[in-house]
């Protein structure tokens, strides 16, 4: 999908604790965010948007995960202006019981908490904060 992102998260079902990836430096997967962004809008209406099925399967595969590891949120949505154009951010969650950290490693990729996610990119950590949000109050 042109101008999207995905963030991809963990909740755990008995503790509730959330866990974000990061990986090459970001949690909006996969090519981050550019300089310069802002968040525009964000909604929780739902999620409109053709391809996510797609989207979903290709994330999986570039990560290395089996089919069904990955569920799209699709009550969460937000658009972030950059200044070449507006990139769609979305939301998937790890359907695991735990997630999978070791094979997130081999990829050098991290779980993070929304503690450990000051060190990002403002729009980053304002859309971290967005997701948490929606997801302690959902």
């Amino acid at each position: 999908m042109p101008n999207a992102r995905f963030i991809l998260y963990h909740k755990h079902p008995t503790s509730a604790r959330v866990l974000f990836l990061r990986l090459n430096g970001t949690v909006c997967q996969f090519d981050g965010l550019p300089p310069g962004t802002k968040v525009a809008e964000s909604s929780l209406e739902g999620v409109v948007a053709t391809g996510l099925d797609e989207a979903i399967a290709y994330n999986e595969q570039k990560l290395g995960l089996a089919s069904g590891s990955l569920k799209i949120e699709t009550e969460f949505w937000a658009k972030v202006d950059s200044p070449e154009d507006a990139i769609n951010v979305y939301l998937a969650e790890f359907t695991a019981t735990d997630p999978p950290h070791e094979q997130m490693a081999e990829l050098e990729g991290k779980f993070i908490a929304l503690a450990e996610g000051r060190r990002l990119d403002p729009t980053e950590l304002e859309l971290l904060r967005l997701v948490y949000s929606f997801l302690m109050d959902g």
